[in-house]
């Protein structure tokens, strides 16, 4: 791992990186979701206002970040009832309807990875990872189960997951669209607390 990388709690003037990162971990779900409101160069600046705000999963308060200089990786990582509280009717309903599968399949009483991403000239040197362990070391108490939704496709998500303990419990069927490149639809990734 590079020396120069510090680890630490994000910071609301993190919020464009964060974003920036996490549409990087959505692989395409973000774009799916919110291009009639942002075209894709606007995202970034959309999504990073939300995660300056103090409340909701989304923000700067859930994330860890890897820091070489600026942002170069970061996690977001919330119990997972707290996506029931997000904002969706804003949102494009046939779309969100396409992606209900993913939320009816949600282990609601866990803990959630809900995005992880690194730059990709910074990947390969353990900073996912890191990451990972960090967000699962301190932020989990009270929970007996971590997951992640993990398109089945993926194969370098679902890699660094099994990695760190999980394993698929659940195959859940996305229908096809054409503005979500994705195919084998998404996994739900689980590790009991306390298993490697």
């Amino acid at each position: 791992m590079t020396a120069e990388i510090v680890f630490r709690s994000a910071l609301p003037a993190d919020a464009y990186a964060l974003a920036e990162l996490s549409i990087l971990a959505g692989d395409g779900m973000y774009e799916f979701l919110l291009e009639e409101m942002a075209p894709r160069e606007m995202l970034a600046g959309l999504m990073a206002r939300s995660m300056k705000q103090d409340a909701a999963g989304f923000s700067w308060r859930h994330c860890l970040v890897a820091d070489n200089k600026g942002v170069v990786g970061m996690i977001n990582a919330f119990p997972a009832a707290w996506l029931r509280e997000e904002e969706r009717d804003i949102l494009p309903q046939d779309r969100v309807q396409i992606l209900d599968p993913i939320d009816q399949a949600q282990d609601w009483e866990s803990f959630l990875i809900n995005s992880v991403a690194v730059r990709p000239q910074h990947r390969r040197q353990g900073i996912a990872t890191r990451l990972m362990e960090m967000a699962i070391d301190g932020k989990t108490g009270g929970f007996a189960r971590l997951t992640a939704n993990v398109w089945a496709d993926n194969v370098a998500a679902r890699a660094l997951f099994e990695r760190q303990g999980f394993a698929v419990q659940t195959r859940v069927e996305v229908p096809l669209h054409p503005a979500l490149a994705h195919i084998g639809g998404s996994l739900l990734m689980v590790r009991q607390i306390g298993a490697v």
